[in-house]
């Protein structure tokens, strides 16, 4: 079983830029996001202005809530259905635009034209006053500078060494994280990315001004070195993985009987509980498979293994 992902700290921007994946192998692998600018993204924590929320699920007994986070450099879409109830809640107690924070998964989609769109699948939503919106900003531009540090560190030393760069403090995640960048983005320009985060600069020091003004960071927001990100949690107990099993073997019956080869959430919801799995473990065990790879939901209501 994969630990939790830590979340990384990034802008709505980077987001928008994110259009490469990496998928995992075996049962239980992980899928990754790939950024142009050093990120290696499952989870992620994004902190804005959140919109009301507005309901675009067609079933009314699978809601299907969506808004839009913007921040200094852009917007993104927040999502949170049936599967993921906390996070739905909270996304739908926003009446009015207000500063917030989120931390959920990424979610990349391809129309048929090709063109791709990211959202965050919200985990959890938390209202905020504006000084803490400019806090968890401030760390995400330290963050974000320095992992495009790294990257165009790499980029003129290709050869330096994982160790050496361990030695620098650099978290092994951030390096793997790096070299994948510059491997599926080789022609970003990655100082126009730099220059665009003088918004979210002024947007922690309380300036104003054009967003392509020469802005010159403050000490409080540009730093040596970030702190790595925070260690991962605890591995499931036996019990828990007793409750993924079931959930698994319950997932197949229902995919394997249907037309679509999906399986409906209402009827695994229906022999879950069966089973002893009630509703409410039942949307824990989900949301631990979704979080590891394991299940996806590319329509709404309808699940699959990865």
């Amino acid at each position: 079983m994969s630990l939790r992902e830590p979340a990384w700290r990034v802008t709505a921007r980077e987001l928008e830029a994110s259009l490469e994946e990496e998928k995992g192998t075996g049962e239980r692998a992980t899928s990754y996001l790939l950024s142009p600018f050093g990120a290696r993204m499952s989870r992620v924590l994004v902190a804005g202005t959140l919109s009301p929320a507005e309901p675009i699920g067609r079933d009314q007994n699978q809601p299907f809530w969506r808004s839009r986070l913007a921040d200094p450099t852009g917007a993104v879409a927040i999502t949170a259905g049936s599967f993921q109830p906390r996070a739905m809640a909270q996304l739908r107690a926003v009446p009015t635009p207000r500063p917030a924070i989120v931390v959920g998964r990424t979610h990349l989609y391809r129309g048929r034209d090709g063109v791709g769109y990211v959202s965050v699948r919200a985990e959890g939503i938390r209202a905020v006053a504006e000084g803490e919106e400019r806090s968890v900003l401030a760390d995400v531009a330290r963050q974000t500078l320095d992992r495009l540090d790294l990257v165009e560190r790499l980029e003129k030393e290709p050869s330096v060494s994982d160790h050496v760069l361990a030695e620098d403090g650099i978290p092994s995640v951030w390096v793997r994280a790096a070299r994948a960048s510059l491997v599926r983005y080789p022609q970003v320009d990655r100082a126009a990315f730099r220059r665009e985060m003088t918004a979210v600069v002024r947007a922690v020091g309380g300036g104003l001004g054009p967003v392509g003004a020469s802005v010159a960071p403050p000490p409080e927001v540009r730093v040596s070195r970030a702190p790595p990100p925070r260690p991962p949690a605890p591995a499931p107990t036996a019990a828990e993985r007793a409750e993924e099993s079931l959930f698994l073997d319950l997932l197949d019956e229902v995919a394997d009987g249907s037309v679509d080869g999906y399986a409906d959430w209402k009827a695994l919801l229906e022999r879950t509980t069966a089973r002893g799995l009630v509703a409410e473990r039942a949307e824990a065990v989900l949301n631990r498979l979704e979080e590891d790879g394991v299940i996806e939901e590319p329509i709404v209501g309808k699940l699959r293994r990865s």
